[in-house]
This record gives C-alpha cells, structure tokens and sequence, in this order.
C-alpha cells in the first residue's frame, strides 16, 4: 500500500468530483487511482468490494485511513484543509452541517436518468436491462464469494429501488419533482455578500458540494435552476479557483477525457 492518500474514483462521477474538489480545496494531495465504473464496472469487483463494500466511488485509503464515501471524504478534508475553511467557526458549522446534509438528500441520478428518459423513453429498456443485469451478476458472486453475501445483497436490494423508480414512473412526472427539490434547495442558501462565499470569508463544505451541484446542472443543461443573482455570480468566483480545473469537474460531457480515464483505469491497481 502507497504511503500517499489513494483516491478511488472515476472520471465522470459526481460523488468523485465532490471528493475531488474538497481534497483540491484542502490542499490535501492524493494519488489518483481512476475505476471504470461503466464498462469494465471494476466498482463490483470482490477486490473492490473488500475495500469498499458499498461497491461505489470514491474511496480514500491510505496507511491509517479508508473513507468510504464522499460525505467522509468532505469532513476529512474540511478538518485538514491546510487553510482553515468556515467549517472551523463554531458559529457557523450547524448552517454548514444543514446545507451538506440538503445537498446529500438530493438524488443527483433521479435527476440525471429522468430527464434522460423524459427525452428518450426509448432509454428504459436499456437502464433496465443494464440494473438487471447486474442484479444477476450480484447474486452469482453470492454462490462464489460467501464472505461477501451481506454486501451484496444489499447492493441489488439497491439496484431494485432503483428500477422502481424508474421503471414504474413517468419520466416527466419524476423530473418535475427532482427540479422542484433542486430549486428549492437552492434558493434555501444563505445569501452571499458580495465577493464572499456562502457562509462568509472563506471557503467550506458547503461550497464544495454546491460547485459540484451545479457543475452537474450545467452539464445536464439544467443551470436555469440557479436563479438568484448572489448564486449566479458566486457559481462565477466558484469557476476561476484552481482547485477548480484541479479537481476536473465536469461541466459537459468530455468524450475524449472518458474514453482516456477508461484506458487509465485499466492499470489501476485494487489491493484491499
């Protein structure tokens, strides 16, 4: 095992970016160990699934540490951010904690696949073959992998929630009711003086997750959502920070930078 911090991550992947940007944000460097999520689905390998059993990006390992998720991997670096970030002001850490929480309560892919389906009802067969057929491939490794039959029946108890909803709804109907939460999200934030951030001089948890927030909603074409002015010129400060090229956040769909992060995650190393 590297003595660095490994990030697990992919390239695309929201919970990645937000992990991505927090770390970049710290000043906390880190290995970049990139999965194929997609194709090769390296998430659900039995390597994978011993590091992290809840088969999903990101991951932070290093000697004395494994975070497992992007809410950890975000309070980890808000507590060593080489900078103090607002999250160190007493005062202000219960709006923080209420403002991340909002953000993790929102279904990043609800809002992404409904508004695919809405366009390209065609789509559904496809989404649900694709869960399908990793449900088959989950209950073969429980035969195969008997140490590991918790975590994986968990994971299509999961998958099959996820196919409620996108199977049995209608589209439309969902997307309405993912823009409504957004929106109303978003126009919940606290407001932000001019050239400041949203709870004050610096940085914190907060603005990690709403740059990531509406770096998905530029790239999904859904930006219209951020409606206040304060917000609007804030998501323009939030773009020309370092970490933000740094932490490769996706504001449209790079076909290039994809298919690159495919190739590269086929040398990455899962030793749990």
């Amino acid at each position: 095992m590297s003595s660095m911090l490994e990030l697990f991550h992919a390239a695309p992947s929201y919970y990645s970016m937000v992990a991505r940007l927090a770390l970049a944000e710290a000043g906390i460097p880190s290995i970049s160990r990139l999965l194929d999520i997609h194709i090769a689905k390296q998430q659900l390998s039995p390597a994978y699934r011993r590091l992290n059993p809840n088969m999903t990006v990101p991951t932070l390992r290093g000697p004395d540490l494994l975070l497992t998720d992007s809410a950890q991997i975000l309070a980890y670096a808000a507590m060593h951010a080489v900078s103090p970030w607002a999250d160190a002001d007493p005062a202000r850490q219960a709006g923080i904690s209420v403002a991340v929480a909002g953000h993790y309560a929102i279904s990043i892919e609800t809002l992404t696949f409904s508004k695919l389906l809405a366009s390209q009802p065609w789509f559904k067969t496809v989404l649900v073959h694709m869960i399908s057929g990793i449900n088959r491939s989950l209950e073969r490794d429980e035969r195969r992998f008997p140490d590991q039959e918790p975590m994986l029946r968990a994971k299509q108890e999961q998958n099959r929630q996820r196919l409620a909803v996108f199977r049995d709804r209608p589209a439309p109907e969902v997307l309405r009711e993912q823009r409504a939460k957004v929106a109303a999200y978003l126009a919940g934030l606290p407001p932000i003086v001019a050239g400041g951030w949203l709870f004050g001089s610096r940085i914190s948890s907060a603005d990690v997750v709403v740059a990531v927030l509406c770096s998905r909603l530029a790239m999904a074409g859904e930006l219209p959502l951020l409606q206040r002015p304060d917000l609007q010129g804030w998501w323009q400060r939030v773009q020309q920070r370092p970490a933000f090229s740094q932490a490769d956040l996706w504001t449209r769909f790079q076909r290039r930078r994809f298919l690159q992060a495919l190739l590269e995650a086929r040398r990455t190393p899962i030793n749990p």
